[in-house]
């Protein structure tokens, strides 16, 4: 379960700036190792949440996301790491859904 939350995360934090500036929280797209993950990144306050589903388990995820920290849920998992534990997947590539 970890293990998702953890390949997520880098895509989800790359498409932090672009979605960050949205009036309404854009779908971003992405699969890595044949697995398939909706979210969307909306700002509250000093934070972004990321809130998405890995299509094939139905599995969902919400991340708060703030400068150092990141914290939430991935299926019934808490998960908490360092934001600065997040190493991008370089080759992945994130898609809109607009």
């Amino acid at each position: 379960m970890k293990k998702h939350s953890l390949l997520v995360l880098p895509f989800a934090l790359m498409a932090l700036p672009a979605a960050a500036h949205a009036a309404e929280p854009e779908h971003v797209t992405f699969e890595h190792a044949g697995d398939r993950y909706v979210y969307t990144v909306k700002t509250v306050g000093n934070h972004k949440i990321i809130d998405g589903t890995e299509t094939r388990s139905g599995k969902r995820f919400t991340l708060r996301v703030s400068d150092k920290r990141v914290t939430g849920t991935v299926g019934d998992n808490e998960v908490r790491f360092h934001r600065s534990a997040v190493t991008p997947l370089a080759e992945t590539e994130t898609a809109s859904d607009r």
